[in-house]
This record gives structure tokens, sequence and C-alpha cells, in this order.
């Protein structure tokens, strides 16, 4: 069973507000630690039965809510405020919100929407009040599917810096096929559809501070937040941008440089044992720097020499997005940011944000001037940039140079985390499982050695079934993100599980409580490939557990016109290196170190706190 770290003491959460530039994990803030914050005396006076009014309910009531009634929402504390008080509001409750839709289904007849107590801006992470589980960052995991134990495969709760409104309220689903009814209402035509970009709010704001074209839209309520929003501003710059990247034939045509970017980056393993989370992430800037600019940054391997610029690159994207989730997980970040407070956890990304934007606006201005004095190599005028500049350049282009630098900037600082994440979960996992490694070795070397090398075909999933069972079961049991679809229906109400959810609600889609469910996957906590093979696939046809098949289910880049563009590339980055490595190393734990002992961060997403692998050569064999 994978664990998390021990929870730590408010006073060192709170450190988690002096981030430096080189500190690999965050502090995580439990709930009762974030309490501890929103007010200097919360209830702490409280001795005896009597309730003196703290400066958090005072705010409440002044709300009109009757959520203080017999005691501290936040602390608990006096009128036998209790889990029995908390349970009750529930059962109270849980009816309310989303009417039922009087021609049903065979579906709704077995999920019914369950209703999650919320408090005003708390939304539901005040577990005395609403009976959910302690929302604590360093132990994701166990989150959502404690929330589905509790309140079942639908209901709505409050979820601050997410939700929408003053209970920040989001419905959530475990059924992938009814979360098709949501994404069915995206259109080509305004409003388009939500992106998660748009609840990022510490990273719009800095965009909008710091001037970036991103941000500027025009007037209508659709595009005032630009490529954040939901305008022609974002319909006209995600339509370039995803040209010559999210296509399959684009993504294909990297492979080689990225092979030869991953060749470099396995090299480095060894010296790089210290520190393998670092070192992840550098290989994941090599990859994609391979395909926008078609050269090779040789970061991973501490052994070659490289520009500390991309070191600096590298370790300030990883800090700016660790930060920037801190601050959305955070219901305290976002009151002292709504009450015009910049915390030091907002300054140390605004930070990190303005030295990883300067580096690559040098990058490109690097690149441009080559290509203008049309001195670019043959594999940069096929990288992505060279394409694009291309592209920009056209006549009728509705795309400024300002427009894509800015486009290349958060593309290369969004690509480092996501992929991160995968491989070093993958790498984990195929240490911890010998017998597991040595057949996907197997594999992977009848393939290089039918297809001539590793390549394309030989990367193919007809070639290499286990490779990609390794990847998906990988996602099954340490996603990215748990929850990987958040959408809006702008259009109209919603029938879901026949309930009708109201027009322009917030649904997301957990796509991993099922799939550690005993009652869906057998032993779930085993890592095992061979449930994604054709046969174990085709097993499951007919049955409940067919719902893991979903191609919902099959990754963490979102679904519908705003699925991440670079979901294609980054799934490739993620096959070649993991090829790679194992193709040249034998990879094994500590001596004593096994999957109980396995611990994790949020940060961008969720991350491995990576021990000191062993990697023995397997063409040397020392």
């Amino acid at each position: 069973m994978i664990r998390a770290p021990a929870a730590v003491s408010s006073s060192a959460s709170r450190a988690v507000l002096s981030l430096s530039l080189r500190r690999r994990t965050t502090a995580p803030l439990p709930a009762p630690a974030a309490a501890a914050v929103f007010s200097n005396d919360v209830c702490a006076r409280t001795t005896s039965t009597s309730w003196p009014t703290c400066s958090v309910c005072t705010r409440l009531m002044s709300s009109g809510s009757d959520s203080t009634a017999g005691g501290c929402p936040i602390t608990g504390k006096d009128a036998g405020r209790s889990k029995s008080t908390a349970a009750a509001a529930h059962s109270a409750s849980s009816t309310e919100g989303a009417t039922s839709s009087s021609s049903g289904s065979s579906s709704a007849a077995n999920v019914e929407l369950r209703i999650v107590p919320t408090l005003p801006y708390l939304g539901s992470i005040v577990p005395q009040w609403s009976d959910t589980p302690v929302f604590d960052p360093s132990k994701y995991y166990d989150f959502y599917p404690e929330l589905r134990r509790r309140y079942g495969d639908f209901y709505r709760m409050g979820f601050p810096g997410l939700g929408k409104g003053r209970d920040a309220l989001m419905y959530v689903v475990t059924d992938p096929s009814e979360m098709q009814k949501i994404i069915r209402q995206e259109r080509s035509k305004r409003p388009y559809p939500r992106g998660i970009v748009e609840a990022e709010w510490p990273l719009v704001h800095w965009l909008q501070q710091s001037g970036s074209i991103l941000a500027k839209g025009t007037n209508d309520a659709e595009d005032r937040l630009g490529f954040a929003g939901r305008g022609e501003t974002w319909k006209r710059l995600r339509t370039f941008l995803q040209t010559d990247l999210l296509s399959p034939q684009a993504a294909a045509g990297y492979v080689p440089g990225m092979v030869r970017a991953a060749e470099l980056a396995s090299k480095g393993a060894p010296a790089s044992s210290d520190d393998l989370n670092a070192y992840t992430n550098r290989c994941s800037f090599d990859l994609f720097n391979s395909l926008m600019f078609g050269s090779l940054t040789k970061m991973a391997d501490p052994n070659t020499g490289h520009d500390k610029e991309n070191i600096l690159f590298c370790d300030s994207s990883v800090v700016a997005m660790e930060t920037m989730l801190a601050q959305l997980t955070s219901p305290m970040q976002l009151l002292l940011f709504k009450l015009g407070i910049r915390t030091s956890l907002y300054k140390d990304m605004a930070s990190s944000f303005s030295t990883a934007f300067d580096i690559a606006g040098k990058k490109y201005e690097a690149f441009r001037k080559k290509s203008d004095a049309n001195d670019l190599s043959e594999s940069e005028k096929s990288s992505y940039l060279g394409r694009a500049i291309v592209r920009q350049a056209e006549e009728g282009s509705n795309i400024s140079e300002e427009d894509l630098v800015e486009l290349i900037n958060i593309a290369l600082i969004a690509a480092i985390d996501t992929t991160s994440s995968l491989l070093s979960w993958n790498i984990m996992h195929i240490a911890l499982n010998p017998d597991i490694q040595e057949k996907l070795h197997a594999e992977l070397t009848e393939s290089v050695k039918v297809c001539g090398g590793l390549n394309a075909e030989a990367l193919k999933k007809g070639r290499s079934p286990y490779l990609y069972a390794v990847v998906r079961e990988s996602h099954r049991l340490t996603p990215a993100a748990p929850v990987t679809v958040m959408k809006e229906n702008s259009l109209s109400d919603v029938e879901v599980h026949g309930s009708l959810i109201p027009k322009d609600s917030l649904v997301c889609l957990d796509a991993y409580s099922v799939g550690k469910d005993e009652a869906i996957v057998d032993e779930p906590e085993d890592f095992r490939p061979e449930r994604w093979l054709p046969d174990a696939v085709e097993a499951r046809k007919g049955t409940p557990a067919e719902i893991l098949d979903h191609p919902f289910y099959r990754d963490p880049f979102s679904q519908g016109s705003r699925k991440c563009p670079g979901s294609r590339v980054a799934n490739n980055e993620v096959l070649i290196l993991l090829s790679q490595l194992v193709l040249d190393w034998k990879i094994s734990p500590p001596v004593g170190y096994g999957k109980d002992d396995v611990e994790y961060a949020l940060k961008g997403m969720i991350h491995p706190a990576m021990p000191k692998l062993n990697f023995l050569s397997r063409c040397s064999g020392v």
C-alpha cells in the first residue's frame, strides 16, 4: 500500500509559504492547519459549553448562513458539534439540489445524487461539518476513494479554488458514460468549453499583471480571460497551438528526435540516482525540447556539458506549477487573494513564472535569429517551432509574433510536470516488480530487433503491448491526478443518472476511485499490467469491470475540445523514456525497500518521493 508522509504541525505547514526555488517538495497544509491560519483565535478560548463568536463565525453569520448554529464549524468546539451532528446535517440535505427527471433511466435507479454539506467559502473541506475526509495534499490518493465510499458514485460537494459560487460547488461522477453527456454539449460556437486553466486563478492573475497577451481578450464575458477563457481568443490561439502537435502523424514525426534525446538522458540515470525526481524533470525537458526546437539539451546527464539556464528554467517551471497548485488547494490563499493580499506563496510563484518566461523568451529569440538568417539545421526546420514560424508568417495568419512567443513559453513550462510524474511512477513500479521489468525488457528487445531500433514502429501498441499495459496499470494505481476531466454544461440543464444538473454547473470525472474498488478490480493494490492485455480486456466485456476500459479512464490529459494539446507527444515521451531505461538498465530499489515504503507529494501533479535506485547496465553487467 503506497503511503503518504506523516502529517506535519501547523507551524511546519505554514513553512510552505517560504518555498525556495530549488525546494523539491511542498509541505502539506492539512485542513486543521488551514483553520488555524484562518483566524488567530478561531474559538480558541472555548473552555465550556458557552461558545464565544470567533471571526470566522461572524463572517458566516453575516453572510446569512445558519451554519454556525450549535458551535464553530471550523473546530467543531462546543455545543457538542461532532461527527454525528455533521451526519445529521448531511441527512437533512442529501436530497436537495438537482431535480429528478421524470423520464429517468436504468442507471438512475441505482445511482442517486448525494449532497455533501457545504459552508460558505469553505465548501466541503471542513470534516466536522461535511463528514468528508480531511483534505491533505500529501494523502491525495486516499481522498476521492473515501468520498466515493461515503457518498457513492454521484455527489455534489464544495471545493474552494475549483468549484463555483459562494460554496465552490462541483458535481462528481465516476461513470464516464454520464460524463460524456456533459462533453456532448461542447460545440464549435460560443461559448466554447471550459478549460482547467480557467480555474487556475493564480496563473491567470499573474498573466494579467505581467501584461501577457495570453490574458488579453475582449470585453465579451466569454473572452475577457483570453487564452484562459471561452471566447474567440481562446479558439484562435488553441487552433494554432495544436496544429503540428495533436495529430498522430505530427506526434510520430517527432519520435526520432525524442529517441536521440532519450538515449542521452538514459546515460545519466546512475549519476542522478541521488535525486531522481530532478532527473525525471530534466528528462521531460530534454525530450520536449527536442521536438520544440529540434536540438538536444543533454540536461538529464550530469556528466555532459549543458547550459545552466536550462537547469534554471526547469527548476523554475517546477516550482511555479507547484506553488500555483498549493494556492489552488488552500481556501486561505484564495481568501487572502480576494482581500488584496499577495502571500509569499503567490510571490514565489510569480517570481518562478517570470524567470521561466524570460528564459523561454531568450530561447525563442535565439532560434528566430537562426531562422531569419536561414541557418537552421534540417532537424530544426522540422521542429514544432520551425514549422510554427512558417505558419505564423503565412498570408492570412491571425497569429502575431507576440502570440507565438507566449504560446511557446507556456507550452515549455507546462510540458515538464505531467510527463515527469508519469515517468517517475512508471520507473518506481518496474523497480519494485522485477519480474514485470524482465518481461518488459524481453518484449522491447524483440521489438527493437525486429524494427531495427527504438522507433515509431517498435513503439506501436500492436508491436509492444506489454509496454502499453505497464503504462496503463501505472495510471490506474498511481495517476498524475485522480480527477482528469472538469467541464461545464454551458448550454442547458443536463440529465445525469436521472437527475437534472443545472445549466453552468461544474462537473468532474473521478477516474481513479473505481479502479481501486475491490468489487471491480482483483487485489487493486497490486501492480499487474496483465489486466490490460487483449484477453483480459475481452473478458471484462459485459461485466461491471468493463468501465475500466472506457477511453476517459486511460490517461490524465482530459477529454473533448480542451484536451491537452500535447497529450500525444507526452504519451510518446513516457513510452520512449521508459523503453530506453529498461533496455539500458536493470533497475532495482534499495535493499529492504518495498511498495509500503513509497511516499508521494502533490506538487503540480502527484509525484513519488523517489528513493536512490540502483542501475545495473544490461550491456556490460557492471
